[in-house]
């Protein structure tokens, strides 16, 4: 980019160069113009003493002879040499001649010349004394006084004549000294500067780094050389700084593997050179997601640094397990995905998946710890047999996630190659937990009550309220949705308001017609959530529902997974007077141990178990005595047949629930058969 010259550094400068060698003239020129002023001045009156004591023999012979004549003779000689004016008076001041040039015209600096050289109107004045040949014996030497007045006017031309000739000498010298000066700068610094900036225009903004700036010849080791020296330095600490972004943008920080931007652009890459492919076979692409199970129990009981370490080895152990032409990333978490190029076939991808398998299942230690570390994986393979679709990246990946969720839905420890089902059931999935947020926050669902009644009587002991929810005009099983609402965590929220509406039911029946206990499922989120005991005793307050009619049925599996951490909260319930039952007992594996040190009222038999009656007794008989021997109720589940009831109430079991006593009945209807077991008195009477 051009410099506008009037805006220029050079002229800028120069500029300043000349009006700093002017002032400094100046200065100079004034004192040295006050010096000569003096001198002038001094000049002029040593040269009318010179002449005033030439004069002195014939001054005092006029005066000595009172001979004016002589005396003007005298005075003359005076005036034309270099006086103004000259007089002689006598000893007693009488005025003996008198002479004067006549003043000319003076100009304003000549007037201002006199005026700086003679502030006063200077004189010489001499005493004239009785002369050499005068006779001896004479009573008064002086006899005289010599009067003389100095010519200012000539001394102030001449002092301006020499004031002329030093301001032009002056300011040629002052005018040389500058353009001096701004060469001298221009030369040092202006050039120098020049050729900085052409450097640093010529540089690449693109890519700024190695592109070091020359040091002007004779810089090396001044401020100059300094400065550029700090820029390539900056410039080499922007490099750094820009390949660390760079890697951050592209790598995995705790892996150093690629990351998901880097991964889209790999896969991107891949799915073009596939899709060129001219051989199907040749071109065929793979993509492995792979998600370790069961990780989060190495960050819950080893912490996260070993869990970051076992996350670089993982990354080693399947950095090492495939080409150098695939690629290897980290999603996120304990997520990873692997991009497979120019693989033959499906059996080559599984091939390589076991292997992948192998190598993490093999890994044993971690630091101090021991591990057992599996995976579930999925893959997906591109171009799809049989199927015209042709996805992109993110869709690739979609499809090999969806996989590996099948395989980790089967138990782990596998792989699962990409089916379009699977894609359905993701999309279904999707709708469905879409509509459940929406009936959450709409409270878009109702309760039904199963009863439960006492085997030998038949008399009514309760109801289970069961969960329903209609969406887009159909029902949607339990089964289906309650899962998905565990995994969102929707549950928690949905587990209040079933708890809400079943102390509400279960307060209004014992007002109206008399106490009916009603158990409530709890699920593992709502179990594990530390405020949960304490929400359970605000419900029980707000609608002042009596805590024995509250039942609280948690699964064995659910129990038994963490015993201790679960503990607290159930002594807690069972402090507050709530019922406290195991559903599905016998299914899960529990410990006989930690079942004495539970707080448990109700043990129900799995359906299971009922199914099988009463061909196949063993383990429902051994549910009931286990109960009677530690002094706990017991519910079948799942009763359907005459035999199975008959059965159970001849085994021992205290109360039976199933379609053979009754459906699920609206709140309604459930109202109506407690208002009518209390009208026959056969409902069970409840203490609290």
């Amino acid at each position: 980019m051009a410099i506008p010259v009037l805006r220029s550094l050079t002229l800028k400068q120069a500029i300043h160069a000349v009006l700093a060698a002017f002032v400094i003239g100046l200065t100079i020129t004034a004192a040295e113009f006050a010096w000569t002023a003096t001198r002038e001045r001094t000049v002029a009156l040593a040269q009318v003493a010179d002449a005033v004591a030439l004069v002195d023999g014939p001054a005092a012979s006029a005066a000595w002879l009172i001979d004016a004549e002589l005396a003007g003779q005298v005075l003359q000689g005076m005036v034309r040499a270099n006086a103004a004016w000259a007089e002689i008076r006598l000893g007693d001041g009488t005025l003996l001649a008198r002479r004067e040039r006549p003043a000319g015209p003076a100009s304003l600096l000549e007037r201002a010349a006199t005026a700086l050289l003679f502030i006063d109107r200077p004189v010489v004045t001499h005493d004239l004394t009785t002369p050499a040949s005068a006779p001896k014996g004479a009573d008064n030497p002086r006899i005289g006084t010599l009067i003389v007045g100095i010519d200012t006017g000539r001394a102030a031309s001449g002092f301006l004549a020499y004031v002329s000739a030093a301001l032009v000498a002056g300011t040629l010298r002052n005018l040389l000294i500058g353009l001096a000066m701004a060469a001298v700068f221009h030369r040092l610094l202006t050039r120098p500067l020049l050729q900085i900036g052409r450097a640093v225009a010529r540089i690449d903004p693109e890519k700024p780094y190695g592109q070091p700036l020359a040091v002007p010849r004779g810089h090396a080791d001044d401020e100059l050389g300094f400065v550029i020296a700090r820029f390539n330095h900056t410039l080499t600490l922007l490099e750094r700084e820009h390949d660390e972004l760079r890697r951050l943008a592209t790598r995995c920080p705790l892996t150093g593997l690629a990351n998901r931007a880097l991964l889209l652009d790999r896969l991107d890459h891949a799915i073009e050179l596939a899709n060129r492919a001219r051989e199907p076979d040749a071109g065929r692409l793979a993509v492995l997601y792979v998600d370790l199970d069961r990780f989060k129990r190495v960050n819950d009981s080893l912490g996260h640094g070993v869990g970051d370490l076992l996350l670089c080895r993982v990354a080693e152990r399947l950095g090492a397990s495939v080409r150098r032409c695939d690629t290897v990333g980290r999603l996120g978490g304990d997520e990873f995905l692997v991009v497979l190029e120019r693989v033959a076939d499906r059996d080559e991808a599984a091939m390589v998946a076991q292997r992948l398998l192998d190598g993490l299942s093999s890994l044993r230690e971690v630091g101090e710890h021991r591990v057992h570390l599996t995976a579930s994986i999925g893959i997906a393979v591109h171009p799809l047999q049989g199927n015209g679709e042709s996805p992109d990246s993110t869709g690739l990946m979609r499809m090999a996630d969806s996989a590996m969720q099948a395989a980790k839905t089967a138990g782990g420890d596998r792989f699962v190659f990409y089916t379009r089902d699977m894609t359905d059931r993701a999309e279904t999935r999707l709708r469905l937990e879409s509509g459940l947020r929406e009936a959450v926050a709409a409270r878009a669902f109702e309760l039904v009550y199963q009863p439960k009644i006492e085997a030998a009587s038949g008399r009514l002991t309760g109801f289970e309220a069961l969960i329903r929810w209609r969406h887009e005009g159909a029902a949607i099983s339990p089964a289906d949705f309650i899962p998905v609402a565990e995994d969102t965590g929707l549950i928690i929220e949905i587990g209040r308001w079933v708890l809400e509406e079943a102390c509400r039911t279960a307060t209004r029946w014992a007002l109206d017609h008399g106490p009916v206990p009603v158990a409530v499922n709890v699920s593992a989120r709502q179990l594990a959530d530390p405020g949960f005991a304490r929400l359970v005793e605000q419900v029980l307050q707000r609608h002042g529902t009596p805590p024995h009619l509250l039942e609280l049925e948690i699964t064995e599996t659910v129990i038994m997974k963490d015993v201790r951490h679960h503990l607290p909260t159930l002594n807690r319930l069972r402090a507050l007077g709530v019922r406290i039952a195991i559903d599905d007992f016998g299914t899960g594996y529990s410990s006989l141990a930690y079942l004495r040190q539970l707080p448990v009222d109700v043990l129900k038999i799995d359906r299971s178990f009922v199914n099988d009656l009463p061909h196949a007794p063993d383990i429902a008989s051994t549910v009931i005595a286990l109960a009677q021997r530690l002094l706990l109720s017991t519910v079948a589940e799942g009763v359907e047949t005459a035999e199975q009831r008959h059965w159970l109430a001849e085994a021992g079991c205290d109360c039976l629930q199933g379609f053979l006593i009754s459906r699920p009945l609206a709140a309604e209807a459930a109202e109506a058969m407690v208002m009518t077991a209390f009208a026959r008195d056969e409902a069970l009477p409840m203490t609290a």
